[in-house]
């Protein structure tokens, strides 16, 4: 799946004292399998971004498509066939009249005939999504999501197990309350209950939160598993340190605009950039500069674990 963002823009409260322009004009493209980070710093639209990505918000002006490659099977004939399925969500009119855009928002909700289809493929993992658990059992809160779109129930109840396993957790937990798990394990259900529906692109809004450092590197280790298993990543964080190590690519957001779309490398390093924009650089590129102002050459390292194998080698 691949997802097109063509100048949107998004206004709360419009036309009252309380107006405000969280996006403007942002234009990019996500395509299947990539790691990408959004920064930021707080009210510069990052959260706005993600939540246009499965409509939970509607953009105010501009376009969203999703274009999606499916294979379809011919019911007489068993031929599987290849499709591209692009669902777009149009722009709006700004000279409608009342009437005119009830028309447009009709015309709109029919045009995307299932919207859960479309938020089965993009699923979000809430800042503190531990919160969103609410079910007796882990095994029921795991399989709600597959149930509510139409999974029968036995292999929603197998794709649970599955899904447990995979953000490392073993299936005796599936009886057990999720109440009585830590923060770091209820992050990793809430993280499972999203990896049960299947999504082509996984968004998570803040992962690491409130978090002790095994819990954060827990859960951006197996953030960084189901990237590699094919599916599309895109991290919203503060810690840039983190999308150093682990983002392929970059949104910089400033006051609703995409300053920067590139490569984390070249962008977290580049301190006038990020101080124009509110932003620190990374904690290991800080300690890497001062290295280097005494005279110390050190290559394009991402991690710690990194730069202590170039320091071990003799710095080579």
């Amino acid at each position: 799946m691949k997802i097109e963002i063509k100048k949107i823009s998004h206004t709360f409260s419009k036309k009252t004292p309380w107006e405000f322009q969280a996006l403007n004009g942002i234009n990019a493209s996500i395509q299947q399998g990539e790691y990408v980070g959004i920064i930021g710093s707080t009210g510069s639209g990052k959260t706005t971004l993600i939540e246009h990505l499965n409509l939970l918000l509607e953009p105010t002006e501009g376009e969203i498509q999703w274009i999606f490659e499916e294979d379809i099977i011919n019911k007489k004939t068993k031929e599987i066939k290849n499709q591209t399925t692009v669902v777009k969500f149009p722009k709006n009119d700004r000279n409608e009249n009342k009437f005119q855009k009830i028309l447009h928002k009709l015309k709109r909700e029919n045009k995307i005939k299932n919207i859960n289809n479309l938020r089965k493929k993009v699923g979000i993992v809430f800042q503190f999504a531990e919160y969103q658990l609410f079910k007796n059992t882990i095994e029921e809160d795991i399989a709600y999501g597959p149930i509510a779109f139409g999974a029968p129930k036995e292999e929603a109840y197998k794709r649970a197990a599955e899904c447990l396993e995979m953000v490392g957790l073993p299936k005796e937990y599936l009886k057990r309350s999720p109440f009585e798990l830590s923060g770091g394990q209820k992050r990793r259900v809430a993280i499972a209950g999203i990896l049960a529906i299947n999504p082509d692109f996984m968004i998570f809004d803040e992962p690491t939160a409130g978090l002790d450092p095994v819990g954060v590197k827990d859960i951006l280790e197996i953030i960084e598993q189901i990237n590699k298993k094919g599916q599309t990543i895109i991290n919203v964080t503060h810690d840039l340190d983190h999308v150093l190590q682990y983002a392929k690519r970059v949104f910089l957001l400033n006051k609703g605009e995409l300053i920067k779309d590139g490569d984390p490398y070249k962008i977290l390093s580049d301190i006038k950039l990020l101080e124009e924009n509110n932003l620190r650089p990374p904690k290991l590129l800080n300690f890497i500069f001062k290295l280097k102002q005494r005279g110390i050459e050190v290559p394009e390292v991402k991690s710690i674990n990194e730069l202590v194998d170039f320091i071990n080698k003799g710095g080579k």
